[in-house]
């Protein structure tokens, strides 16, 4: 078959939203060298850390922070959404898989320059906003923080007219490591192309800084991934990689596709995540162009649409942390690090805490699908009612509650009854005042 491939040179500096530090068109610096006084408060607190030692409830120094939460950040999987807007219309099942891989590779390169991580969200947290497509319907995005120890969020994308949905879940695990530190991400997300009835189930890698005690700090992405359809029968298999002591570059993604339970490589998938990655045909050993983010920026790249501050609800991400990014933006770490401190240590948080797993999170996500319910002692969780009939139901344009849908979505979010329910909300509420 013809790969296609991507063409462009312009560069184009667009932020993803107003409020945003996260920018397309720029390639940023992953390495970091720190000042003194940053370098030896973060000395400290190595120090009192062992190898191997969970860092979930350690309190990181403020100046690593990225100016958002993890909630947000998750949105960066649909800033290229229309990869993926006409999925269901692609009538080669190779192609389509291919069309989901490529959307998948070109999640990576959106970050902060330096080494910076999101805010931890806090039990209860929401996130959502939207990507308007025109004749393309609109794609919205939804996520809640659903636990806090183990920390598990929850998220939902959807594009009713597009006809596709998905869901994931994940359980972020940071471990020390001696001279680096990772971060895990254990979970799982499906992409349901209903029209088709195919599902598309795929993990993360994991992100890691390197050089802690020795060398420069470095952010890098590693670990091996898989993509997976039973429907069309095919499974791509990668490894994200970086440079060794002697070969390897940077920013490197190296996989192939097969068919489920064979060995033999249909094409081969390789290159740099955040430059260029191409894709070489097996049976002709043809090689062609398979992403060039450069080229998908000019070509894909949509900003979010994300309700100002002001009139966000006071669980929604930006308003809940607006003191600490005020903080990070006007370099006042002191001030930053008093409103982290009193949302990561306040007495509501604590006290509330979810003692869900991330297994009772995937499981309730399989029975909303089922219509039955997963939830700890048989009750269904909150905040599913509002779209549970019409998740896994084909795009119908002569039923009026179509246009009712993001309404009916915006709703469920400002409700403040998501999975961990009224009761916390209006507890929230209550702490804020």
């Amino acid at each position: 078959m013809d790969f296609p491939a991507f063409f462009g040179e312009r560069k184009m500096s667009t932020s993803i939203d107003g409020e945003a530090d996260v920018v397309a068109g720029e390639e940023p610096e992953y390495e970091e060298k720190l000042d003194e006084q940053p370098k030896s408060i973060l000395m400290a607190m190595i120090r009192q850390l062992k190898t191997g030692m969970d860092l979930s409830r350690v309190t990181l120094p403020t100046f690593i922070l990225e100016p958002r939460s993890f909630l947000e950040k998750c949105s960066d999987f649909m800033a290229h959404g229309r990869l993926i807007q006409d999925i269901s219309a692609t009538t080669d099942p190779l192609e389509r898989f291919l069309t989901v891989i490529r959307w998948y590779l070109c999640g990576w390169h959106f970050k902060p320059p330096g080494v910076k991580k999101p805010y931890n969200p806090i039990l209860g947290e929401v996130f959502h906003c939207k990507w308007d497509y025109g004749d393309g319907g609109t794609t919205y995005y939804l996520a809640e923080q659903v636990s806090h120890h183990p920390p598990i969020s929850a998220f939902h994308f959807v594009n009713r007219k597009a006809g596709w949905v998905l869901n994931a879940a994940i359980n972020p695990k940071s471990k020390f490591l001696g001279n680096s530190a990772a971060s895990i991400m254990d979970g799982q997300a499906s992409l349901h192309i209903l029209p088709l009835g195919e599902t598309y189930t795929f993990n993360f890698p994991s992100y890691y800084v390197r050089g802690l005690l020795i060398g420069v700090m470095r952010m890098e992405i590693a670990g091996d991934v898989q993509i997976s359809c039973k429907e069309t029968g095919f499974q791509w298999t990668a490894t994200f990689t970086n440079r060794g002591y002697f070969k390897g570059e940077n920013n490197s993604v190296s996989g192939k596709v097969t068919r489920i339970g064979s060995k033999d490589t249909i094409c081969k998938i390789d290159g740099r995540w955040d430059r260029v990655i191409k894709i070489t045909d097996k049976k002709t050993g043809s090689t062609n162009v398979f992403l060039d983010v450069e080229a998908e920026k000019q070509k894909s790249f949509m900003p979010l649409n994300v309700d100002p501050e002001d009139k966000q609800k006071y669980f929604e991400s930006r308003r809940v942390w607006s003191q600490v990014t005020r903080g990070l933006k006007t370099q006042n770490l002191d001030y930053a690090t008093e409103h982290k401190t009193k949302l990561e240590d306040g007495q509501v948080w604590r006290a509330r805490c979810s003692h869900s797993s991330l297994a009772d999170v995937q499981a309730s996500v399989r029975a909303r699908r089922r219509g039955t319910s997963a939830a700890k002692g048989g009750r269904r969780r909150r905040g599913s009612h509002a779209h549970e009939h019409r998740r896994f139901t084909t795009y119908n344009p002569n039923d009026p509650e179509e246009e009712k849908f993001g309404a009916q979505l915006k709703a469920l979010a400002d409700s403040g009854e998501l999975a961990v329910g009224s009761e916390l909300m209006a507890t929230l509420k209550g702490s804020s005042t």
